[in-house]
């Protein structure tokens, strides 16, 4: 038949994109290491500062809450879309779980799941605007992104919540084994998101919606839930992320989250996936996090303005975007 020939034809151009990344992502496993060896040439003490098993876990400490939010951001990507509310999803989150620990005494694991379903929720307001309403996605998560953090002042009255409790601290500083205890979730969710897309139906679908959408249809899939559904889970890892963030902090502040919008973008297309949609893997949204993270530190470690550190985010973006265009071209 005619339009299982598209569908098989369709599958093939994805198999072949996905050798391509492949091959991307091996240049940029290189590039991390060069970058390595960069920044130990501008250490005049000539020690390990950079090459230490220290400093690579604070970097994997440092990145695993914008991997979480990014890996949100990478589905939504690739069904062509954008979301600029995740840094206020984010604070709002963060308010949240301090509040119900405060307030109500309520044990962790059930504050943590309250979040989370709170985050799903503020996802699912974007992805019924978008979805069911048609409002473009950037003016849809626009707006809600001011919505939702007026929602954290208000919320707070402007002021931070401070929790003390070691159990939540432990979330976001706390250690298991010589592995921080926010980098093991950060692998866990790896794993999940990488079998969600690259082993189920769902995944496919993804990948069906932002690379050709009839070749969706063709496949039974439903645009409208679809992209609801992609938007919800995108405001529970914007979620989860507030929750590292608020635990790391001690605190659900309405003052944090901001920029975090942008540092997703920037490792899901540095890591690969592309803006036009249908081509990208979570696997390169997390290298990406990983070079963004180890170009910070090395700034730090270097002594580098935190204002040029924004130029330099900032050109990679664009250089990410400019070679992305060029291999369509």
């Amino acid at each position: 038949m005619p339009e299982t020939k598209g569908v098989r034809r369709f599958f093939s151009s994805v198999h072949m994109q996905s050798k391509s990344v492949l091959f991307i992502l091996g240049a940029l496993v290189v590039f991390i290491f060069l970058l390595c060896d960069i920044f130990q040439i501008g250490n005049e003490s000539g020690e390990w500062i950079f090459l230490n098993t220290e400093n690579i876990a604070n970097i994997l400490n440092q990145v695993s809450i914008n991997v979480v939010i990014a890996f949100g951001m990478t589905l939504v990507i690739l069904i062509k879309g954008i979301d600029l509310s995740v840094g206020s999803i984010t604070s709002v989150s963060g308010v949240v779980i301090a509040m119900l620990i405060l307030n109500t005494k309520m044990p962790l694991p059930l504050a943590v799941i309250l979040t989370l379903i709170a985050g799903f929720l503020t996802g699912a307001a974007n992805g019924a605007l978008i979805s069911m309403l048609r409002v473009p996605a950037f003016i849809a998560t626009l707006g809600s992104m001011a919505i939702f953090r007026g929602l954290a002042f208000i919320l707070t009255d402007g002021k931070a919540k401070f929790v003390n409790s070691d159990s939540f601290k432990f979330l976001g500083n706390g250690f298991i084994g010589p592995v921080p205890a926010a980098v093991i979730l950060m692998l866990a969710m790896l794993v999940l998101f990488h079998f969600l897309l690259s082993k189920t139906v769902f995944g496919r679908r993804i990948y069906f919606l932002g690379g050709n959408e009839e070749a969706a249809r063709l496949t039974g899939t439903d645009p409208v839930r679809l992209r609801f559904f992609v938007f919800s889970i995108a405001g529970a890892c914007s979620a989860m992320g507030g929750i590292l963030l608020a635990s790391r902090l001690g605190s659900g502040s309405p003052n944090v989250g901001g920029g975090y919008e942008l540092d997703a973008i920037a490792a899901t297309i540095v890591g690969g996936t592309s803006f036009s949609g249908g081509k990208g893997t979570i696997i390169g949204t997390f290298i990406g996090a990983l070079i963004m993270g180890v170009i910070s530190n090395g700034m730090n470690l270097l002594g580098i303005s935190p204002y040029m550190q924004y130029v330099a985010k900032g050109a990679i973006i664009l250089l990410a975007v400019i070679i992305d265009s060029l291999k369509k071209a």
